[in-house]
């Protein structure tokens, strides 16, 4: 791996997800197609033309003649991401799992700076908003200023644990402990940016495909590490 884990935070915070997501297919997954356990992927178009196989969380698998089947695509900031299916044969082994956790890892840094970025679009959409026949500030208001907080808070109590953590080192149940507080975290802020913030070329579309990007990738841990993780991890649901 070619740069470190907050690059890719950077990168998703300043760039766009698609920059982010070709940076971490290029350094952890060369020529491959970054799949999930059940073969669902949100790549960049880049990516997804350069991929010679498939890599299903771990487990090889051969692309058919026409590619995998290409389920949606969206148009971010940074660029287009799309969203596809790939067969796996149900014989088909894990492989090792060092590759798995640097991804599962590189992901969650990446939606952080997805959501951080988040984070200053409501708090500059909320600046500029008024309430009230005296125009208070929507900032200002407490229900506000205590959602914007609750957001930080998740935002750098996520950082936290995952600064200075080498792959591996979480588990899979903690790494989707982390995904769901970021996902949550999402949800709460896209509901702060009010009817805009679920428009198709609006920050909750970011949002949205983050969420979906989790999902997809989500390793469904087993009962006793989810047990062991600090909060319940919700269950994958991918399209």
């Amino acid at each position: 791996m070619s740069r470190a884990w907050e690059e890719y935070h950077r990168i998703a915070r300043d760039e766009g997800l698609a920059p982010a997501l070709d940076a971490l297919c290029e350094d952890m997954l060369p020529g491959l197609l970054p799949c999930g356990p059940h073969g669902h992927a949100v790549v960049t178009p880049r990516t997804l033309l350069k991929a010679g196989r498939a890599w299903c969380a771990g487990r090889p698998a051969e692309l058919p003649p026409g590619g995998p089947e290409v389920l949606g695509s969206a148009e971010l900031p940074g660029g287009e991401v799309v969203m596809v299916r790939q067969e796996i044969a149900a014989t088909a082994e894990y492989g090792p799992p060092d590759r798995r956790a640097g991804w599962s890892l590189g992901l969650v840094w990446l939606r952080l700076g997805l959501s951080e970025a988040l984070r200053e679009a409501v708090v500059a959409h909320l600046g500029s908003r008024t309430a009230g026949p005296e125009g208070t500030p929507l900032l200002q208001q407490q229900l506000v200023k205590v959602a914007v907080a609750d957001a930080l808070v998740e935002h750098l109590e996520v950082r936290a644990v995952l600064t200075g953590v080498p792959e591996g080192q979480l588990s899979p149940a903690a790494l989707e402990d982390l995904q769901r507080r970021l996902t949550d975290a999402d949800r709460g802020q896209v509901r702060l940016l009010g009817a805009s913030g679920y428009l198709a070329d609006g920050p909750g579309q970011v949002a949205y495909v983050s969420e979906v990007l989790a999902e997809a990738y989500a390793m469904a841990p087993k009962k006793e590490e989810t047990a062991a993780a600090q909060a319940g991890v919700a269950g994958g649901r991918c399209w």
